[in-house]
């Protein structure tokens, strides 16, 4: 699942206002903030971001495989366990589907 939570962090500690992030990747300021609420943005997008931002575009998905790992294995094998790892594995087919259409594959 994307975090583009992350990209105001990042501003903040690049000293970059989100409007000059904006500039840099020839968007507008509304397109950026959009993306951040939604969760979402074509791959030009956070390929870009990424790029001025010095990250690689996976540093905004997943950020805590290692947590959700550790979630999982904490959890008894139950009907619970099975829910939550169909949630995952819903939330990671969602996220594919977006990014292959965004390809236009």
């Amino acid at each position: 699942m994307a975090n583009f939570l992350l990209i105001r962090t990042l501003c903040e500690e690049r000293r970059i206002t989100m409007r000059e992030l904006a500039r840099r990747i020839g968007r507008d300021e509304s397109t950026i903030q959009s993306a951040i609420r939604r969760g979402t943005t074509n791959t030009k997008t956070i390929e870009k971001i990424a790029e001025v931002l010095e990250v690689p575009v996976g540093y905004f998905f997943d950020t805590e495989p290692k947590a959700s790992l550790e979630k999982v294995k904490a959890l008894p094998e139950n009907e619970e366990t099975i829910n939550y790892l169909k949630q995952i594995l819903a939330e990671k087919e969602r996220t594919i589907k977006i990014l292959m259409a965004e390809k236009g594959l």
